[in-house]
């Protein structure tokens, strides 16, 4: 199906409101029935909608704009995040809407596919529900697949041939869009590159809570609000309070990379700030938690003072291999620099998953 999601004139009723237990969305002579909230963060919630007239499901995800044009802007630049991208492990934005709303700001929504077996962090939960666990190999094929999404996002090139992709963007459009972020997000690294050069995105909140699963167990990375270019050179203070303060905001305290709670200046954060968090994504799909989520009742300063020295342990009664244990330790290296990058990560999880198939 292709929605036709273009114009501030399309009719929208009820989705913006909580007081009908069945609101309904009109856009261009189509109905979709909200059907229930899935997740909500910030200014963004994510509803479940079918279009009454196929029965088709969709992820829709509200992004209110109380701030003007500037708002909307950030808004379309998560879209443009997703645009840039193609994988079979990132999720593909289907259309988008800009409308207004009745306080008199604006409403981005963002059509995304519906998964049924919902976030990684569902299937955790579900786990902790019912007293069972991942398998070692089924955790480390669905850790592998989140990786590949990764390294797409860290090994990222700008297109320096125009061709049209399957969603009808070009790669000159592309290269605008790459001006639009430059313009538009100031802690963007400045360095010059080639059209060929590799140029980093970091997610910057990868958890499993931003990760759908398939019906087959493919994960799906999402959730592209936070994604930055990765390599950031930080040469004052003000720089480094405003990293520490867009991490405060689109950075999951429990698995967010040490160097992103304290920034030093004159140093340059890059896309390894992922490779932390997935090291506590692992662990979580292990042990049902970010290895720093016992203190998320105690204050702040203790859960940045424990990821800050990479304090966390094993539990003592444990039923996964030392070299499953030391992959998650291999990722939670606190310095940057002795941090492995994706591709290391890669190499030792297929090693893993080879020897557990020998």
């Amino acid at each position: 199906m292709s929605l036709v999601l273009n114009s501030v004139r399309d009719t929208l009723y009820a989705v913006t409101s909580c007081c009908f237990p069945n609101p309904t969305l009109h856009i261009n002579r189509r109905t979709f029935k909200v059907i229930k909230e899935l997740g909500e963060g910030g200014f963004s919630y994510v509803h479940l909608v079918q279009d009454t007239s196929t029965g088709r499901y969709f992820a829709l995800k509200k992004i209110r704009c109380q701030f003007g044009s500037d708002s909307v802007k950030d808004a379309m630049k998560e879209v443009d995040m997703y645009r840039l991208f193609s994988h079979e492990n990132i999720i593909k934005v289907i259309d988008t809407c800009v409308v207004q709303d009745k306080n008199g700001g604006k409403i981005v929504y963002i059509f995304l596919p519906y998964y049924k077996s919902g976030t990684l962090q569902d299937a955790i939960n579900n786990n902790l529900t019912n007293n069972k666990h991942f398998s070692e190999k089924e955790m480390l094929k669905i850790f592998r697949g989140i990786c590949y999404a990764v390294r797409a996002l860290h090994t990222y090139r700008f297109p320096s041939i125009p061709l049209r992709s399957e969603n009808g963007i070009t790669n000159s459009n592309l290269n605008g869009m790459e001006n639009g972020m430059n313009n538009s997000i100031s802690l963007q690294s400045n360095n010059p590159h080639n059209e060929d050069d590799v140029v980093p995105f970091a997610h910057r909140d990868i958890k499993p809570g931003n990760i759908l699963l398939t019906d087959d167990s493919q994960p799906i990375l999402m959730d592209f609000g936070s994604l930055v270019r990765a390599r950031i050179k930080i040469q004052t203070r003000n720089e480094a309070l405003m990293q520490q303060d867009l991490a405060s905001q689109h950075s999951t305290m429990p698995y967010r990379a040490p160097e992103l709670f304290d920034v030093k200046t004159n140093v340059e954060l890059n896309e390894k700030v992922d490779i932390w968090s997935l090291g506590c994504t692992l662990y979580a799909m292990a042990y049902g938690s970010s290895p720093f989520d016992n203190n998320i009742n105690e204050q702040g300063g203790t859960i940045a003072l424990a990821v800050l020295n990479a304090k966390f342990r094993f539990p003592e009664q444990d039923k996964y291999s030392p070299e499953f244990k030391d992959l998650i330790s291999f990722m939670l290296e606190v310095d940057p620099k002795n941090r492995p990058d994706i591709h290391q990560v890669i190499a030792k999880v297929d090693t893993q998953l080879e020897q557990l198939d020998s």
